[in-house]
């Protein structure tokens, strides 16, 4: 019964030591380099890359967000460390208040860019009443059809410096 009680006891701090307030949220400078990482590391591996995507501890897993493989050829998003967005229709996203589709957007860049491309978009953040800001990071992996992105939110960081950090 001890047991039992201690347990119920520590499991909301087990919760919160994951939260953002403890493990601090990721900047963008961190977005484009674990992307830059994520890439070429998919490029060197190929298929059997992909299952470290997939790991909700794994490498490519950091502080408040992850980094993703998308083929955008096919919309698609592939299995990543969030069980929701296995199989996502990326075609279907849309920006909570301009309405574009902000990841056929993100991918039409990427696409033509092999530094990569940074798009803004807004989107619902727990504990906010309205869609936040958010900026994600695209790159195309070499020698694939994949692509990987990954997002924060950042109310501030212009899309002029954001591209500069990609040397665009």
């Amino acid at each position: 019964m001890r047991f039992f009680l201690i347990l119920i006891f520590l499991s909301p701090f087990s919760v919160w030591a994951q939260s953002e307030l403890v493990t601090g949220a990721a900047t963008a400078a961190e977005v484009y380099e674990k992307v830059a990482e994520a890439a070429a590391f998919l490029s060197e591996t190929g298929e059997s890359g992909l299952s470290e995507f997939q790991k909700s501890n794994g490498r490519f897993v950091w502080k408040n967000t992850h980094v993703e493989v998308t083929r955008c050829i096919d919309n698609y998003c592939l299995p990543g460390p969030k069980s929701k967005d296995v199989g996502l229709n990326m075609s279907k996203l849309k920006c909570y208040k301009t309405g574009k589709f902000y990841i056929l957007e993100l991918c039409n860049e990427a696409m033509y860019n092999p530094k990569g491309a940074w798009i803004e978009y807004w989107h619902p953040k727990p504990g906010f009443d309205k869609p936040q800001r958010k900026v994600s990071f695209m790159m195309p992996v070499a020698n694939t059809d994949y692509q990987v992105v990954s997002g924060i939110y950042d109310d501030s960081t212009t899309l002029v410096e954001l591209n500069k950090m990609a040397n665009r």
